[in-house]
Protein backbone atom coordinates (compact mmCIF):
# COMPACT_ATOMS: atom_id res chain seq x y z
CA UNK A 1 0.00 0.00 0.00
CA UNK A 2 1.20 3.40 -0.96
CA UNK A 3 1.80 6.06 1.54
CA UNK A 4 2.17 9.70 1.82
CA UNK A 5 5.18 11.42 1.19
CA UNK A 6 4.53 13.83 4.60
CA UNK A 7 7.60 15.92 5.32
CA UNK A 8 7.29 18.72 8.42
CA UNK A 9 9.68 21.96 8.07
CA UNK A 10 11.16 23.13 11.17
CA UNK A 11 11.38 27.30 10.27
CA UNK A 12 13.75 29.40 11.86
CA UNK A 13 10.84 31.69 12.78
CA UNK A 14 8.13 29.70 13.54
CA UNK A 15 5.11 32.55 12.76
CA UNK A 16 5.35 32.08 9.39
CA UNK A 17 3.25 28.89 9.72
CA UNK A 18 0.42 31.06 10.26
CA UNK A 19 0.79 33.39 7.59
CA UNK A 20 -0.61 31.07 4.49
CA UNK A 21 -0.20 34.67 2.26
CA UNK A 22 3.85 34.28 3.39
CA UNK A 23 4.61 31.19 2.05
CA UNK A 24 1.99 31.71 -1.32
CA UNK A 25 4.06 34.70 -1.88
CA UNK A 26 7.52 33.39 -1.20
CA UNK A 27 6.36 30.51 -4.22
CA UNK A 28 5.42 32.63 -6.83
CA UNK A 29 8.74 34.57 -6.89
CA UNK A 30 9.76 31.57 -8.36
CA UNK A 31 9.24 31.59 -12.19
CA UNK A 32 9.19 27.45 -12.67
CA UNK A 33 6.55 27.09 -9.61
CA UNK A 34 2.58 28.08 -10.92
CA UNK A 35 -0.29 27.99 -8.25
CA UNK A 36 -3.13 27.29 -9.92
CA UNK A 37 -5.92 26.55 -7.34
CA UNK A 38 -6.00 26.99 -3.40
CA UNK A 39 -9.10 25.48 -1.03
CA UNK A 40 -9.24 23.97 2.18
CA UNK A 41 -9.63 20.53 3.16
CA UNK A 42 -11.20 19.66 6.66
CA UNK A 43 -9.13 16.93 7.28
CA UNK A 44 -6.02 17.59 5.49
CA UNK A 45 -5.37 21.73 6.13
CA UNK A 46 -4.82 24.13 2.80
CA UNK A 47 -5.32 22.14 -0.33
CA UNK A 48 -2.56 23.73 -2.97
CA UNK A 49 -3.05 22.64 -6.79
CA UNK A 50 0.08 24.12 -8.86
CA UNK A 51 2.90 22.79 -11.14
CA UNK A 52 6.52 23.64 -11.11
CA UNK A 53 8.30 23.18 -14.41
CA UNK A 54 5.07 22.22 -15.50
CA UNK A 55 4.70 19.09 -13.75
CA UNK A 56 1.43 19.16 -12.15
CA UNK A 57 0.89 18.55 -7.55
CA UNK A 58 -1.23 18.40 -5.47
CA UNK A 59 -0.03 19.35 -1.59
CA UNK A 60 -1.66 19.92 1.20
CA UNK A 61 -0.01 22.10 4.00
CA UNK A 62 -1.01 22.56 7.79
CA UNK A 63 0.92 23.68 10.65
CA UNK A 64 1.59 20.80 12.98
CA UNK A 65 3.09 19.63 16.17
CA UNK A 66 6.64 18.50 15.89
CA UNK A 67 7.86 15.61 18.00
CA UNK A 68 10.87 14.37 16.67
CA UNK A 69 11.02 10.60 17.47
CA UNK A 70 14.06 8.74 19.47
CA UNK A 71 14.77 6.52 16.51
CA UNK A 72 14.83 9.26 14.11
CA UNK A 73 18.53 9.40 12.43
CA UNK A 74 20.22 12.64 11.64
CA UNK A 75 20.69 12.87 7.61
CA UNK A 76 23.24 15.45 7.86
CA UNK A 77 25.74 17.09 10.38
CA UNK A 78 24.05 19.47 12.81
CA UNK A 79 26.16 21.80 15.40
CA UNK A 80 25.01 21.28 19.08
CA UNK A 81 23.95 25.10 18.55
CA UNK A 82 21.49 23.70 15.72
CA UNK A 83 20.09 21.06 17.36
CA UNK A 84 19.28 23.20 20.54
CA UNK A 85 17.40 25.65 18.10
CA UNK A 86 15.90 22.97 16.35
CA UNK A 87 14.61 21.12 19.79
CA UNK A 88 13.16 24.37 20.47
CA UNK A 89 10.84 25.16 17.81
CA UNK A 90 7.70 23.68 18.98
CA UNK A 91 5.26 23.96 15.64
CA UNK A 92 6.18 23.45 11.66
CA UNK A 93 4.73 23.51 8.43
CA UNK A 94 3.53 19.59 7.31
CA UNK A 95 3.91 19.27 3.62
CA UNK A 96 2.03 16.07 1.98
CA UNK A 97 1.86 14.86 -1.29
CA UNK A 98 1.09 11.73 -3.26
CA UNK A 99 4.31 10.35 -5.55
CA UNK A 100 3.03 9.64 -9.02
CA UNK A 101 5.25 8.60 -11.78
CA UNK A 102 9.24 9.14 -11.16
CA UNK A 103 9.76 8.75 -7.74
CA UNK A 104 13.18 10.95 -7.60
CA UNK A 105 11.46 13.52 -9.64
CA UNK A 106 8.67 14.03 -6.97
CA UNK A 107 11.33 14.11 -4.02
CA UNK A 108 13.19 16.63 -5.65
CA UNK A 109 10.36 18.61 -6.21
CA UNK A 110 8.91 18.62 -2.89
CA UNK A 111 12.14 19.67 -1.64
CA UNK A 112 12.52 22.62 -4.20
CA UNK A 113 8.50 23.40 -2.94
CA UNK A 114 9.42 23.40 0.62
CA UNK A 115 12.63 25.46 -0.15
CA UNK A 116 10.25 28.02 -1.99
CA UNK A 117 7.73 28.13 0.75
CA UNK A 118 9.63 28.73 3.52
CA UNK A 119 13.36 29.74 2.79
CA UNK A 120 14.72 30.40 5.79
CA UNK A 121 14.35 26.71 7.67
CA UNK A 122 16.56 25.14 10.34
CA UNK A 123 15.72 21.82 9.27
CA UNK A 124 13.15 19.56 7.28
CA UNK A 125 11.29 16.26 8.97
CA UNK A 126 11.17 13.11 6.26
CA UNK A 127 8.43 11.38 8.04
CA UNK A 128 8.42 8.52 5.36
CA UNK A 129 12.74 7.60 5.70
CA UNK A 130 12.56 8.50 9.40
CA UNK A 131 15.15 11.35 8.65
CA UNK A 132 15.95 15.08 9.61
CA UNK A 133 17.48 16.55 6.75
CA UNK A 134 19.48 19.87 7.21
CA UNK A 135 17.69 23.20 6.39
CA UNK A 136 21.26 24.21 4.65
CA UNK A 137 21.78 20.63 2.69
CA UNK A 138 17.53 21.29 1.30
CA UNK A 139 18.63 24.99 0.47
CA UNK A 140 21.72 23.79 -2.12
CA UNK A 141 19.97 20.67 -3.19
CA UNK A 142 16.94 22.82 -4.25
CA UNK A 143 18.61 25.21 -5.91
CA UNK A 144 20.56 22.56 -7.74
CA UNK A 145 20.11 21.54 -11.07
CA UNK A 146 21.00 17.96 -10.60
CA UNK A 147 18.32 15.85 -8.11
CA UNK A 148 19.43 14.22 -4.85
CA UNK A 149 20.49 10.50 -4.40
CA UNK A 150 17.98 7.99 -4.69
CA UNK A 151 19.37 6.98 -1.00
CA UNK A 152 17.56 10.15 0.67
CA UNK A 153 13.77 7.86 -0.68
CA UNK A 154 14.67 5.51 2.32
CA UNK A 155 16.56 4.73 5.41
CA UNK A 156 18.05 1.48 6.52
CA UNK A 157 17.30 0.67 10.00
CA UNK A 158 19.74 -1.42 12.35
CA UNK A 159 17.49 -2.94 15.34
CA UNK A 160 20.00 -4.86 17.61
CA UNK A 161 19.92 -6.70 20.99
CA UNK A 162 22.65 -7.36 24.00
CA UNK A 163 23.88 -9.95 21.23
CA UNK A 164 25.08 -9.28 17.63
CA UNK A 165 22.52 -10.53 15.94
CA UNK A 166 21.06 -7.25 13.78
CA UNK A 167 17.98 -7.10 11.35
CA UNK A 168 18.15 -4.61 8.80
CA UNK A 169 15.06 -3.26 7.22
CA UNK A 170 14.17 -0.09 4.71
CA UNK A 171 11.36 2.53 5.74
CA UNK A 172 10.52 4.72 3.04
CA UNK A 173 9.95 2.99 0.13
CA UNK A 174 5.98 2.72 0.24
CA UNK A 175 5.67 5.93 -0.65
CA UNK A 176 7.51 5.23 -4.06
CA UNK A 177 4.25 2.54 -4.46
CA UNK A 178 7.40 -0.35 -3.49
CA UNK A 179 7.51 -2.86 -0.98
CA UNK A 180 10.23 -2.09 1.89
CA UNK A 181 13.40 -4.75 2.56
CA UNK A 182 14.97 -6.73 5.04
CA UNK A 183 17.94 -8.79 5.72
CA UNK A 184 17.37 -10.80 8.58
CA UNK A 185 20.08 -12.56 11.56
CA UNK A 186 22.97 -9.80 10.21
CA UNK A 187 25.49 -8.91 12.53
CA UNK A 188 28.03 -6.37 13.52
CA UNK A 189 30.47 -7.36 11.14
CA UNK A 190 28.47 -8.16 8.21
CA UNK A 191 25.61 -5.16 8.58
CA UNK A 192 27.51 -2.70 6.54
CA UNK A 193 28.05 -5.30 3.70
CA UNK A 194 24.37 -5.67 4.24
CA UNK A 195 23.72 -2.69 4.05
CA UNK A 196 25.35 -2.11 0.55
CA UNK A 197 23.08 -4.96 -0.62
CA UNK A 198 19.94 -3.44 0.61
CA UNK A 199 20.76 -0.25 -1.11
CA UNK A 200 21.88 -1.68 -4.11
CA UNK A 201 18.46 -3.53 -4.20
CA UNK A 202 16.67 -0.17 -3.47
CA UNK A 203 18.46 1.95 -6.46
CA UNK A 204 17.29 -1.26 -8.71
CA UNK A 205 14.11 -0.73 -7.75
CA UNK A 206 13.92 3.45 -7.95
CA UNK A 207 16.03 3.29 -11.16
CA UNK A 208 13.79 0.49 -12.84
CA UNK A 209 11.11 1.03 -15.37
CA UNK A 210 9.18 -2.25 -14.97
CA UNK A 211 8.04 -2.86 -11.30
CA UNK A 212 11.01 -5.40 -9.99
CA UNK A 213 8.50 -8.30 -8.17
CA UNK A 214 9.00 -10.89 -5.65
CA UNK A 215 10.78 -13.62 -7.41
CA UNK A 216 12.69 -11.35 -9.87
CA UNK A 217 16.51 -12.18 -9.95
CA UNK A 218 18.63 -8.74 -8.97
CA UNK A 219 22.21 -8.49 -9.82
CA UNK A 220 23.99 -6.10 -7.29
CA UNK A 221 27.21 -7.22 -7.15
CA UNK A 222 30.47 -8.50 -8.31
CA UNK A 223 32.50 -10.28 -5.59
CA UNK A 224 35.14 -11.78 -7.20
CA UNK A 225 36.45 -12.03 -10.97
CA UNK A 226 33.67 -14.76 -11.68
CA UNK A 227 31.68 -14.41 -8.40
CA UNK A 228 28.71 -12.35 -8.76
CA UNK A 229 25.84 -11.88 -6.30
CA UNK A 230 22.45 -12.09 -7.90
CA UNK A 231 19.03 -12.01 -4.79
CA UNK A 232 15.34 -11.42 -5.05
CA UNK A 233 12.22 -10.71 -2.54
CA UNK A 234 11.04 -13.03 -0.74
CA UNK A 235 8.16 -12.97 1.95
CA UNK A 236 9.33 -12.15 5.54
CA UNK A 237 6.93 -15.30 6.80
CA UNK A 238 8.77 -17.75 4.40
CA UNK A 239 12.01 -16.21 4.80
CA UNK A 240 11.89 -16.85 8.30
CA UNK A 241 11.96 -20.64 7.64
CA UNK A 242 15.59 -20.15 6.73
CA UNK A 243 16.88 -18.60 9.43
CA UNK A 244 15.62 -20.83 12.93
CA UNK A 245 17.94 -19.14 15.00
CA UNK A 246 16.89 -15.27 14.69
CA UNK A 247 14.89 -13.55 17.20
CA UNK A 248 14.87 -10.58 15.42
CA UNK A 249 12.15 -9.30 12.61
CA UNK A 250 10.26 -12.62 14.02
CA UNK A 251 6.24 -12.66 13.84
CA UNK A 252 6.38 -11.29 17.63
CA UNK A 253 8.23 -8.40 16.29
CA UNK A 254 5.81 -7.37 13.91
CA UNK A 255 2.83 -5.92 15.55
CA UNK A 256 2.05 -3.33 13.15
CA UNK A 257 1.45 -2.37 9.61
CA UNK A 258 4.84 -1.09 8.80
CA UNK A 259 6.88 -3.84 9.60
CA UNK A 260 4.51 -6.77 8.85
CA UNK A 261 3.00 -5.30 5.42
CA UNK A 262 4.37 -5.02 1.74
CA UNK A 263 7.81 -6.38 3.28
CA UNK A 264 10.62 -8.47 1.90
CA UNK A 265 13.65 -10.14 2.98
CA UNK A 266 17.16 -10.07 0.58
CA UNK A 267 17.94 -13.56 -0.28
CA UNK A 268 20.29 -14.89 -2.95
CA UNK A 269 20.17 -16.90 -6.12
CA UNK A 270 23.27 -19.28 -6.52
CA UNK A 271 22.40 -20.14 -9.71
CA UNK A 272 19.74 -19.80 -13.12
CA UNK A 273 18.62 -23.33 -11.83
CA UNK A 274 17.97 -21.51 -8.32
CA UNK A 275 16.31 -18.61 -10.05
CA UNK A 276 13.70 -21.26 -12.23
CA UNK A 277 13.21 -23.43 -9.17
CA UNK A 278 12.90 -20.41 -6.64
CA UNK A 279 15.56 -21.74 -4.48
CA UNK A 280 16.40 -19.28 -2.06
CA UNK A 281 19.53 -18.71 0.28
CA UNK A 282 20.62 -16.45 2.94
CA UNK A 283 22.71 -13.79 1.81
CA UNK A 284 24.53 -14.41 4.90
CA UNK A 285 26.34 -17.41 2.01
CA UNK A 286 28.49 -14.70 1.13
CA UNK A 287 29.56 -12.47 3.84
CA UNK A 288 33.28 -13.92 3.34
CA UNK A 289 33.76 -12.40 -0.53
CA UNK A 290 31.62 -9.17 0.47
CA UNK A 291 35.22 -8.57 2.22
CA UNK A 292 37.27 -8.56 -0.45
CA UNK A 293 36.43 -5.32 -2.19
CA UNK A 294 33.32 -6.05 -3.82
CA UNK A 295 32.21 -3.60 -6.55
CA UNK A 296 28.38 -3.25 -5.88
CA UNK A 297 26.20 -2.26 -8.93
CA UNK A 298 25.94 1.39 -9.95
CA UNK A 299 23.79 2.49 -12.74
CA UNK A 300 24.70 4.30 -15.97
CA UNK A 301 22.35 6.74 -15.17
CA UNK A 302 23.26 7.07 -11.43
CA UNK A 303 27.00 7.33 -12.53
CA UNK A 304 25.89 10.48 -14.61
CA UNK A 305 23.67 11.85 -11.86
CA UNK A 306 26.84 11.52 -9.53
CA UNK A 307 28.78 12.96 -11.93
CA UNK A 308 27.28 15.95 -12.86
CA UNK A 309 26.63 16.84 -9.06
CA UNK A 310 30.45 16.38 -8.82
CA UNK A 311 31.29 18.80 -11.54
CA UNK A 312 28.24 21.32 -10.19
CA UNK A 313 30.15 21.67 -7.43
CA UNK A 314 33.75 21.24 -8.17
CA UNK A 315 34.73 24.79 -6.48
CA UNK A 316 33.97 22.66 -3.22
CA UNK A 317 36.70 19.81 -4.08
CA UNK A 318 39.15 23.16 -4.55
CA UNK A 319 38.46 24.42 -1.36
CA UNK A 320 38.65 21.78 0.64
CA UNK A 321 41.82 20.51 -1.32
CA UNK A 322 43.66 24.52 -0.25
CA UNK A 323 43.70 23.23 3.55
CA UNK A 324 46.95 21.05 3.35
CA UNK A 325 45.33 19.32 6.16
CA UNK A 326 42.45 17.14 4.34
CA UNK A 327 42.86 14.39 2.44
CA UNK A 328 40.99 14.82 -0.95
CA UNK A 329 40.32 11.73 -3.31
CA UNK A 330 38.51 11.95 -7.41
CA UNK A 331 37.26 9.72 -8.62
CA UNK A 332 38.05 9.35 -12.12
CA UNK A 333 36.58 7.10 -15.29
CA UNK A 334 39.53 5.39 -16.82
CA UNK A 335 38.92 3.86 -20.14
CA UNK A 336 38.29 0.08 -20.08
CA UNK A 337 40.41 -2.61 -22.25
CA UNK A 338 38.42 -2.94 -25.09
CA UNK A 339 37.80 -6.80 -24.61
CA UNK A 340 35.39 -5.93 -21.64
CA UNK A 341 33.13 -3.14 -23.56
CA UNK A 342 29.87 -4.62 -24.01
CA UNK A 343 28.05 -2.28 -27.24
CA UNK A 344 24.57 -2.46 -25.10
CA UNK A 345 26.09 -0.97 -22.10
CA UNK A 346 27.63 2.48 -22.42
CA UNK A 347 28.92 2.28 -18.54
CA UNK A 348 31.32 -0.86 -19.99
CA UNK A 349 33.66 1.60 -21.42
CA UNK A 350 34.59 3.09 -18.24
CA UNK A 351 35.67 2.51 -14.55
CA UNK A 352 35.18 4.31 -12.05
CA UNK A 353 37.92 4.25 -9.52
CA UNK A 354 39.67 6.62 -6.46
CA UNK A 355 42.85 8.60 -6.65
CA UNK A 356 44.32 10.49 -4.41
CA UNK A 357 44.54 14.37 -4.98
CA UNK A 358 48.14 15.77 -5.00
CA UNK A 359 47.91 19.07 -7.26
CA UNK A 360 45.23 20.79 -9.13
CA UNK A 361 46.32 23.46 -11.53
CA UNK A 362 43.10 25.61 -13.42
CA UNK A 363 40.93 22.06 -14.18
CA UNK A 364 44.15 19.76 -14.56
CA UNK A 365 44.43 17.35 -11.47
CA UNK A 366 47.51 15.18 -11.16
CA UNK A 367 46.62 12.12 -9.04
CA UNK A 368 47.55 8.60 -7.18
CA UNK A 369 45.71 5.53 -8.03
CA UNK A 370 44.52 4.25 -4.70
CA UNK A 371 43.19 1.34 -5.72
CA UNK A 372 43.83 -2.02 -8.15
CA UNK A 373 41.48 -1.79 -11.10
CA UNK A 374 39.26 -4.58 -12.17
CA UNK A 375 39.20 -3.11 -15.76
CA UNK A 376 42.10 -1.74 -17.08
CA UNK A 377 44.99 -3.93 -17.53
CA UNK A 378 48.38 -1.77 -17.16
CA UNK A 379 47.35 0.24 -14.10
CA UNK A 380 48.30 -0.58 -10.72
CA UNK A 381 47.93 1.04 -6.98
CA UNK A 382 50.28 4.32 -6.64
CA UNK A 383 50.42 4.49 -10.13
CA UNK A 384 49.88 8.55 -10.63
CA UNK A 385 48.00 9.94 -13.57
CA UNK A 386 46.72 13.31 -15.17
CA UNK A 387 43.61 14.35 -15.78
CA UNK A 388 40.93 16.91 -16.21
CA UNK A 389 37.52 18.24 -13.78
CA UNK A 390 35.63 16.60 -16.96
CA UNK A 391 37.28 13.38 -15.77
CA UNK A 392 36.28 13.30 -11.92
CA UNK A 393 32.69 11.71 -11.79
CA UNK A 394 32.90 11.71 -8.05
CA UNK A 395 34.96 13.37 -4.97
CA UNK A 396 35.61 12.89 -1.02
CA UNK A 397 37.41 15.36 1.01
CA UNK A 398 38.51 14.33 4.32
CA UNK A 399 38.98 16.37 7.10
CA UNK A 400 40.08 16.04 10.92
CA UNK A 401 36.26 15.82 11.52
CA UNK A 402 34.73 14.25 9.13
CA UNK A 403 34.20 13.30 5.19
CA UNK A 404 32.53 15.62 2.81
CA UNK A 405 31.13 14.67 -0.31
CA UNK A 406 29.63 16.91 -3.21
CA UNK A 407 26.42 16.12 -1.30
CA UNK A 408 27.04 17.91 1.65
CA UNK A 409 29.25 20.11 0.31
CA UNK A 410 27.54 22.66 2.57
CA UNK A 411 29.97 21.86 5.21
CA UNK A 412 32.61 22.85 3.23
Amino acid sequence: MQEDSYMIIIPRDPAIIYDPKAFFVNMKQKENIVVEKAGFNEKRGVEIDLKIDDRPYRIWVSPTDIEIPRFVRLGHQFTEEELKQIDAVKKGLSVNMIYEGDCRQCYYDQLRLIDAMIPDKLAVLDCPSEKLLSGRWVELTARSSVMPAPKYLFTVQAISTETEEIWLHTHGLKRCGFYELEILYSTNESSNDHYHIIETFAYRMIEAKEPIKPGDAVFVAQLEKDLYLVVTAVPWKEALKYYPKATLGVEEDRGDEVHSEDTYVIMAYRSPQDEEDRHYTPVQVYDEPLKKNPMFYISTSETKRMSQLARERMDYMVKGFENKDNVVLAKIGVATDKNYWDESNEGSKREHIWFEVKEIQGDQITAVLTQEPYYVSGMKEGDVGHYTFDDVTDWLVFTKERRISPDDAYLL
